[in-house]
C-alpha cells in the first residue's frame, strides 16, 4: 500500500467514525520492515505500556558571530517495546519542520524513514476524538 493510500485511508476511516464525545484510541505501532511508525501521542502517554511513546521535535540554531550559518533539524521517534525504539532525522526541510511545529498533544502522528534513518514523510491528524481519556479517570469507572 502506498503512503498516499495509507494516509487517505486513515483520514477517511477516522472521519467516518467520529461522533460527539467519541474517543478513538491510537496505540503506537512500528512497522520496521516498511519503515513506518504511527500512533496518538496522548494514547501513548496514558498507555499501560511503560515503553510506549511517539512524537517529533525540532531544533533551530541561529547564525553565530563567527559566520557559522543558521540551520534547523528535526526528528521523529517512537517506541513500543524496551529494545525497539526508532528515530529518524531531517535537516533543512522546511515542509517537515512546519508539519512538526503543527503537532498538538492529541495529534495522531505517522512518520516514515529511509534506509539511512532520514525522515522522508511526516503526517498528522489533530481531532477531538484523539483526546484520550485520562488514565486515572478510566480507573474510576
Amino acid at each position: 500500500m502506498s503512503i498516499k493510500s495509507l494516509v487517505i485511508a486513515i483520514i477517511v476511516s477516522a472521519s467516518m467514525l467520529t461522533s460527539a464525545g467519541q474517543v478513538l484510541e491510537g496505540p503506537v505501532t512500528i512497522d520496521a520492515e516498511n519503515r513506518i511508525a504511527t500512533g496518538n501521542m496522548k494514547t501513548a502517554r496514558f498507555s499501560d505500556n511503560e515503553f510506549a511513546y511517539i512524537g517529533c521535535g525540532t531544533r533551530t540554531y541561529a547564525s553565530l558571530p563567527d559566520g557559522t550559518p543558521s540551520f534547523a533539524f528535526g526528528f521523529c521517534q517512537a517506541q513500543v517495546e524496551e529494545e525497539t525504539p526508532v528515530i529518524c532525522f531531517f535537516y533543512d526541510k522546511p515542509e517537515l519542520l512546519q508539519q512538526v511545529q503543527a503537532l498538538a498533544d492529541n495529534s495522531y502522528v505517522l512518520f516514515r524513514w529511509d534506509e539511512n534513518g532520514d525522515c522522508n514523510y511526516i503526517g498528522s491528524s489533530t481531532q477531538s476524538f484523539y483526546i484520550a481519556a485520562n488514565k486515572d479517570e478510566e480507573k474510576k469507572k
